[in-house]
């Protein structure tokens, strides 16, 4: 009798499934950092300041099996007798997986910092929050006097937030405000005056 043909996987299963788990970690860490200081960024995203440990522990999981699926680190022992040169599938070493993993981990972390502002604050002493002073935003979410609610504001770049924030008044939704300070790892925030407002946009119009 012919025996069965196998339907074992080529190379080790792991580097698959460690491609796969990255990459649902990376979009969990995403999805969960979208409101910045809620339970899911604290508690899933894992926000480290500005870094979130989860992504970088899925962009790390997602190299590493990228690297393995590339040059296995058995592909050496696998060679016939008398082959030189460097082993691997396409001629890369054996340590390509941990490699392009920690690659992969510091690219996570590099596109989560602002480097020019770390340049610019040096090394003094301010939380990730503290950036965030003297911006300006609307409330999204009502906030009432030592309770948290939402606000949305755009960043350096244009692009929009949202973050929950708490305030000492209650704030309707709606309501301009202003990041006066932080509580904790939440933003501390104010009312704007109509004054202030109308000056801003007739500043902005002048410009």
């Amino acid at each position: 009798m012919r025996s069965m043909p196998s339907l074992d996987l080529p190379g080790d299963p792991k580097f698959a499934i460690a491609v796969t788990v990255g990459l649902v970690l990376v979009v969990l860490a995403r999805w969960a950092s979208r409101v910045r200081g809620s339970k899911r960024d604290l508690w899933i995203a894992l926000r480290l300041g500005d870094v979130l440990v989860t992504e970088i522990l899925g962009a790390f999981l997602l190299g590493y099996g990228l690297g393995g699926l590339i040059a296995p680190p058995d592909a050496a022992t696998n060679r016939p007798p008398g082959t030189f040169g460097p082993p691997g599938r396409f001629g890369f070493g054996p340590n390509l997986p941990v490699t392009l993993g920690v690659v992969g981990a510091a690219i996570a972390v590099l596109t989560r910092l602002d480097l020019s502002g770390l340049a610019l604050r040096g090394s003094s002493p301010r939380n990730g929050l503290s950036m965030y002073m003297g911006w300006e935003g609307r409330v999204i979410s009502p906030i009432s006097a030592g309770e948290f609610g939402q606000i949305a504001m755009r960043d350096s770049m244009g692009y929009p937030l949202s973050a929950v924030a708490t305030a000492d008044t209650d704030i309707a939704q709606g309501t301009p405000v202003r990041v006066v300070g932080t509580k904790g790892v939440n933003l501390l925030v104010a009312p704007v005056s109509p004054a202030e407002t109308a000056a801003g946009a007739r500043t902005v119009t002048q410009g």
